[in-house]
């Protein structure tokens, strides 16, 4: 029960929070949205419109939180560490209106700081302290003020400078203002917000792009289109040339290599032939040499004495070997 407790003013405070944001920012959204649809049913541009409605609503919660360190928004982030324990530095606190009458003692109020003042003291524009002592004067009801760990403000607070009491505060929820207020979050908020805008209304600047880029550079556009076109059709003429060039070198290249094999097999007969005929001549060349060399002289040998055969006077045979002797001498 006490842990539910403590979170109940928490919810109720951020409840707070965004209703007194939903019905400052209401009157400003509905009456950009009327003009939107208007613009919208003129030009009959929903998409942009849409996107300018989140647009304007992104920077509307932008300046809402650049406005709130002014004192012109119902929060406020605190950024100081004079009313701790009380006010922790990086919370959100809500302000609520109230009247000078109404404030009383060691109540925290919300106040401006006239420009001289803050100026001369060094103090921020808007300051939430806590007050020690009304008073009321011939202008009417004025206020001292200190910080709980610092001591008394060196000026009254007057009632036109009183924005109201401290009603409740959300932990941790006054960072993102405060980092949104400094230096770096007011570039941070600068290169975002570009960033969406060229994102949100890219197709319209690419269009508006292109049609600048066709009026004025027309005439350079139109002759380097013709110029890359006739370059297309010199590169595809010259793409044809090519292949049937290509075609032709390779039947060429099959006709020189069936002549190859030809001219090969031409060369490997006359090596044949050339065997052959060197073959042939040194045939011919040992019959010459066979031919030409002379026959050797054969050496005549005595014939062989036969005995004659001695036979008996008055035999036929001896009157035959006579009659032959006589035809031998007849004959020589």
């Amino acid at each position: 029960m006490k842990r539910m407790k403590g979170i109940l003013p928490l919810i109720k405070g951020i409840l707070a929070l965004i209703a007194i944001i939903a019905t400052r920012v209401a009157g400003f959204l509905s009456l950009i949205a009327i003009i939107a649809t208007r613009v919208a049913g003129f030009l009959s541009l929903k998409r942009v419109v849409n996107r300018t409605l989140v647009l304007i609503i992104i920077i509307a919660v932008c300046a809402a939180g650049f406005l709130s360190i002014r004192g012109v928004m119902p929060f406020m982030a605190i950024f100081g560490t004079s009313m701790e324990p009380e006010l922790q530095a990086g919370n959100l606190i809500l302000v609520e209106e109230v009247s000078p009458s109404d404030v009383e003692v060691d109540d925290i109020i919300v106040f401006t700081i006239p420009s001289a003042v803050r100026e001369y003291y060094n103090y921020p524009p808007v300051v939430a302290h806590r007050v020690i002592q009304v008073r009321t004067s011939e202008i009417g009801i004025t206020f001292r003020t200190k910080g709980d760990n610092t001591g008394e403000d060196p000026f009254t607070v007057r009632p036109q400078d009183l924005l109201g009491q401290v009603s409740n505060q959300i932990p941790y929820l006054g960072f993102p203002l405060l980092f949104f207020q400094s230096q770096q979050g007011l570039t941070f908020i600068g290169i975002a917000l570009l960033l969406l805008t060229l994102f949100l209304y890219a197709d319209e600047l690419n269009r508006g792009r292109r049609g600048l880029q066709r009026g004025i550079f027309a005439p350079v556009i139109e002759e380097n289109q013709h110029a890359s076109r006739v370059l297309d059709q010199r590169m595809e003429t010259t793409e044809r040339v090519l292949d049937k060039f290509t075609s032709a070198i390779e039947v060429y290249a099959q006709h020189l290599e069936s002549h190859t094999t030809a001219i090969q097999g031409l060369s490997e007969a006359s090596q044949e032939l050339k065997k052959g005929a060197a073959g042939q001549n040194k045939v011919l060349a040992l019959l010459l040499e066979s031919i030409e060399q002379p026959s050797p002289k054969k050496i005549e040998e005595p014939a062989p004495e036969v005995e004659e055969t001695q036979f008996p006077p008055g035999c036929v045979r001896s009157h035959q070997k006579g009659t032959k002797e006589d035809k031998t001498s007849e004959a020589g």
